[in-house]
């Protein structure tokens, strides 16, 4: 893969970002995210917009209009939003696409096919699966995504990461690979890593299986700044939202799977799993 010096003067790999487009308020506080990401590595920019025509058409007042007029229409709209981009950002390579499918099959699809890096989806944080496109894809991206997804709330606004948090439980992970991305984020801005476990008032003292992974996970993050933290507690999501504010993160990172940390949060309501990123990105990582 190609690379580049970033400022600093360490070697980044050129990126692919693949952002999820519908036109909305939504989507362009999204892009702007991605622009600011793009810049900073040289990445090429990926703008998609997914689509199942039959439910489009079931929505829509306009019943007349054929598959193929709406594809050239949202074309159209990817090109002038295309243009738009290069007014500022004139040097930066960008590709966009107009598919139809269940955006969530398509964009997997997409990001295996063309190899993006990472994906940056908007949401409008508490009961955003309202949301007709983006809302429903943002939320199973969250858990099936083929690359790491950064959630941006129509509220956020880019600023460079140089407190993140990554909510961890200790499990067994691939972390060399799994945390590449969080990794690259550090390097790139410089960022300290605040790692917080928090676990319940029954368990006084980490398991015999918690203990190596802690070990683990130290020895994988050796060439970023990080720090462990332990929290007791069994509201997950307000100690989060407690630490955000108190130490002035600027980015959530947690890992995407069963049985996890992360699936304690998601069985919690979708208005409440939700609200707390709202005021800072999330970046969710896959093992």
């Amino acid at each position: 893969m190609k690379t580049l010096l970033n400022q600093s003067g360490t070697l980044l790999p050129s990126k692919r970002i693949l952002v999820p487009v519908d036109f909305s308020e939504l989507s362009t506080n999204a892009l702007e995210y991605a622009l600011h990401l793009a810049k900073k590595t040289n990445a090429e920019l990926h703008l998609i917009h997914a689509y199942d025509f039959e439910i489009f058409m079931y929505d829509s007042v306009q019943i007349s209009q054929t598959e193929n007029d709406l594809e050239k229409e949202i074309l159209q709209q990817l090109e002038k939003l295309k243009q738009t981009i290069h007014l500022t950002n004139p040097g930066l390579k960008i590709v966009y696409k107009a598919i139809i499918g269940v955006p969530v099959d398509e964009i997997n699809a997409y990001t295996q096919k063309e190899k993006i890096d990472l994906i940056v989806i908007g949401t409008q944080g508490a009961g955003y699966i309202q949301e007709r496109m983006l809302g429903s894809t943002a939320s199973l991206l969250i858990r099936n995504a083929k690359a790491p997804v950064i959630i941006i709330d129509k509220t956020v606004k880019f600023k460079d990461p140089k407190q993140i948090v990554l909510a961890a439980d200790f499990q067994k992970t691939d972390h060399t690979k799994v945390l590449n991305p969080l990794k690259d984020f550090a390097k790139l801005y410089d960022s300290h890593i605040c790692i917080l476990n928090i676990y319940p008032h029954i368990q006084l003292i980490p398991s015999l299986e918690e203990i190596p992974e802690g070990f683990r996970l130290d020895y994988s993050l050796k060439d970023v700044k990080h720090t462990f933290f332990s929290l007791e507690s069994d509201q997950i999501i307000e100690r989060i939202n407690d630490f955000v504010e108190h130490h002035k993160i600027e980015m959530i990172a947690m890992i995407a799977r069963k049985h996890s940390f992360f699936s304690r949060i998601f069985r919690e309501p979708l208005t409440k799993e939700m609200s707390f990123h709202s005021h800072v990105p999330l970046l969710v990582l896959h093992d």
